[in-house]
Formats: structure tokens, sequence, C-alpha cells
């Protein structure tokens, strides 16, 4: 009978050992990690210039002339680059130029039309573009990429080429959500005003006490950093830079991408910005990274990521701004480093 009752209990265990097996196997299912998006660096040909616009980023010649919002004159019929859509006083921009120049507008948009949404796209450096018939001896191009935001409009020889070279921003990248990336060995760490973050070792540390703006103060505020090479500025903004600008020249170029990264911790941050003409509005959607909140601005949206950055001990925002450049890895870095000093 002990025999028995041994190979009784033996045999249960072993029943019971395989029917838990299947519920034990559910629970270590894991999830793959989403991949971040890519830039294509090759999008853009020798001696061109990205040009980047919210998510999108398209490339153009150096001579080039680069319209951002807020510009209320043509400037000289040529080669042009326009940004955002039409105003009363631009409207007539894009319509009457020679043939032998090309034109170029990229505006926001959040869906594509419901006449094309049914096409199949085609895939451009990694983009998924509607694109649309267009006919006669002198065509306008216009192609929709809503999972970037933007509608391409080109008319011109040079239109395809320009079109082709669309491709994300690097933007896009810096803010993606994702892994984080690992800082480098060879990078340090700064800190400033209750800030601290990485940054890589070959890169200067300045100091001042003055406020300089955000981007190059002689051109369009706020579309690319100007500190060459790639710097650290730190600026206790307790004085206005006062700068001395050659007579303006109209139309502006592209402004190069440059990596880098600027902290303004000062009360004349607001003042300098309105000064510069710069409006910034930023993102209900902020970030929490190691103790601080940081809140992107979604405008102005080109080759500089401003976060507004509130850090445990100070009554107001410490300002970060970090160079976008290349494909957007070092900015990247740079943010999810940020953390409480």
């Amino acid at each position: 009978m002990r025999l028995r009752a041994l190979v009784l209990v033996v045999m249960a265990l072993a029943l019971a050992a395989c029917t838990s097996a299947p519920t034990a196997s559910s629970t270590t299912t894991t999830v793959p990690a989403q991949p971040l998006p890519a830039i294509d660096l090759s999008a853009t040909p020798a001696g061109w210039v990205p040009v980047a616009y919210g998510g999108a980023q398209v490339s153009v010649p150096a001579s080039w002339s680069v319209y951002y919002p807020g510009w209320t004159d043509c400037g000289i019929k040529g080669d042009s680059l326009y940004l955002g859509p039409a105003t009363a006083t631009t409207a007539g921009c894009f319509i009457g130029f020679s043939p032998r120049t090309t034109q170029v507008n990229l505006r926001h948009i959040d869906r594509v039309p419901s006449p094309y949404r049914s096409d199949k796209p085609v895939n451009v450096n990694g983009v998924a573009v509607y694109v649309t018939p267009s006919y006669g001896p002198h065509p306008v191009l216009v192609d929709y990429a809503p999972s970037i935001g933007v509608e391409v409009t080109a008319t011109g020889p040079l239109a395809r080429q320009i079109v082709n070279t669309l491709t994300r921003s690097p933007r896009v990248v810096a803010l993606a959500s994702g892994s984080v990336p690992t800082v480098p060995s060879s990078w340090h760490t700064v800190t400033f005003q209750g800030l601290a973050f990485a940054s890589p070792g070959s890169w200067p540390v300045t100091r001042t006490l003055f406020n300089q703006g955000i981007g190059y103060p002689c051109a369009v505020p706020g579309v690319a950093l100007w500190l060459s090479p790639s710097v650290v500025a730190l600026h206790t903004d307790q004085r206005i830079y006062a700068y001395i600008c050659p007579a303006p020249v109209r139309p502006p170029g592209p402004q190069t991408p440059k990596d880098g990264i600027q902290v303004d911790a000062g009360s004349q941050t607001a003042t300098q910005l309105t000064a510069q003409g710069l409006r910034l509005s930023f993102s209900r959607h902020c970030l929490a990274l190691h103790g601080l909140t940081a809140c992107p601005a979604i405008s102005p949206a080109y080759s500089i990521l401003v976060l507004k950055v509130t850090v445990p001990g100070r009554s107001k925002p410490v300002y970060v701004s970090i160079g976008l450049a290349g494909n957007g890895m070092v900015a990247r870095t740079i943010l999810y480093s940020l953390r409480a000093a």
C-alpha cells in the first residue's frame, strides 16, 4: 500500500508540472524594442546644405535663398526654398518666376489629402511619400509625407532633385521614443546652475555673464547654433550682449546645422529672445529626465532643439539649446544625459 501511494504522489507531481508549463512561459514573453528612426545622410549631395523644418529635412545648394516664416518680401527672384505656409504678402513669391529657376516650398500637414489616401506611397530615403501626378513642360511637383508632417511643392529644373533629398530631420531622432543611448567613455560631465549633462570631451566649455540669444543673431535667429567649433556655452544671462551686425542681406541663405549645447540660466533670457524676434512655443508633452522636467519647443523647429527645463530648487526655468546635426544621435545622447546636479 505504501508503494502504491508513493507512485500516485509522483504521478500527481508530474501532471502538475506538465499543466503549469504553459502558464510559466506566457509570463516570460518579451516585446522587441522599437527601432529608432534613421536619417539618410547620403541624401545630401556634396556641397549642399540640409535645411530642417520640423520633422522634415531637404537639402539645397549653398548658394540658394531660404525664406523662413516671418519674411515679408520675396527678395531676389532666384533659386529659393520657402518654409511655412504662404502669407498675404508672400503668396506671389512662389509663382511667376523664370523657368530657369527652381522654387521649393515646405509646409506642415497632418494627413494626406483625401484624393490620394488610397494611393500607394513610395520610399524616399526611408520616408513614405505620396507622389501626385505632374504634367506639362514646367510641371509643379507636389509630394506628401505625413509621417514627418510635410508637404513639398517644387517647380523648376532642380525640382525633382531637391525633392529626392527629402528625409527625416535630426529632431525626429533626438526626440524619438526608444532606447536611451550610452554615453561614450570619452565624454565628460558638465554641471551648471543645478543642471548636469554629458558632452564630448573635445568640446571646450565657455562661461559668460551674457545672454547671446539662440542661434546666429545677424541672420535668422533660432535656426542653427553658430559657435564654431562645437562648444558647451554656459550663460548666466546677467547682461545682454550687444551685436553690431553688417547691413542685412536679403534674402538669407541656408545655415549649416551644427552640434553643440548652450544653457541660458538667467532672468534676461526671455527679454533677449523677444528682442531677437523669437517667440518660443513649447509642447505640452514634456520629458521626465532624471529629476528634471524638459519641455521641447515646437516653434521654432529648425536645427536647434530648445528645451525649457525645470530644475529643482530654481524658481525660473533654464533654457537648454542643443544643436541638431548629422544623424541626430549626438543631440539625443546629450538630451537623455540631462539630470539634476
